[in-house]
């Protein structure tokens, strides 16, 4: 079946400027960067009345693969690792310096063959599952990278269903709804060069598979 879709990076949340006024931020991006070994960059997304919203940046100088090899070894990431803070401690610490609510609203991955956009799904959604959707990646690896024959450009976690229609998926950038840590495990869509528009990824059968992909509006 074909795929139905306007390009992600038309409807990408806006950013605002990367000069934040939040207290702790740029220690906050120094500790990304020496965890992660990437340059950083941190910005606030659309206001909202109850919460700040960070949009983060992450860019490495590696391939996936290569990412991910360093990561299983635990020298990349791995914020569960006891010797390191936890994604979601690093945030509870800003939020108690500013006394103002703060999450990760965004997380872009930008790697020298691909790019990865994880979005909020819940509060505190990207801090309690980051180390988990990276592991995933990795586990699903060989599938979605169709037998290690071609990785796609970019990948996003994670799409809906569409509860109208089985056969569609849904691109949801809402920041806050009813969602569970187990809907970033169900599908994701992924761009390709030799694809003319996006695949939906089903990870629970570790297959690719056509459908038409609508976007939602912020």
């Amino acid at each position: 079946m074909p795929l139905y879709l306007n390009s992600f990076n038309n409807n990408l949340p806006e950013r605002s400027n990367s000069n934040t006024q939040i207290k702790g931020v740029d220690s906050f991006r120094r500790d990304l960067e020496k965890y992660f070994f990437s340059r950083v960059i941190i910005r606030t997304g659309r206001p909202q009345i109850s919460i700040t919203n960070l949009v983060v940046e992450l860019h490495c100088n590696m391939s996936l693969v290569e990412t991910l090899f360093h990561f299983n070894k635990g020298n990349w990431g791995n914020l569960k690792n006891d010797n390191r803070p936890s994604l979601r401690s690093m945030i509870n610490d800003m939020t108690l310096k500013n006394k103002m609510r703060l999450d990760i609203g965004e997380f872009s991955l930008f790697f020298k063959d691909t790019t990865i956009v994880i979005s909020k799904i819940y509060d505190n959604s990207i801090p309690e599952q980051f180390d988990t959707i990276f592991t995933e990646i990795g586990k699903n690896y060989v599938h979605f990278s169709k037998g290690l024959s071609e990785i796609p450009y970019e990948i996003y976690v994670p799409v809906f269903e569409d509860s109208k229609d089985e056969n569609n998926a849904v691109i949801n950038n809402i920041e806050v709804s009813n969602n569970s840590k187990k809907d970033f495990y169900k599908y994701w869509a992924l761009y390709f060069d030799s694809e003319e528009d996006a695949i939906i990824y089903n990870l629970e059968k570790s297959r690719l598979e056509n459908g038409d992909l609508f976007m939602l509006n912020h």
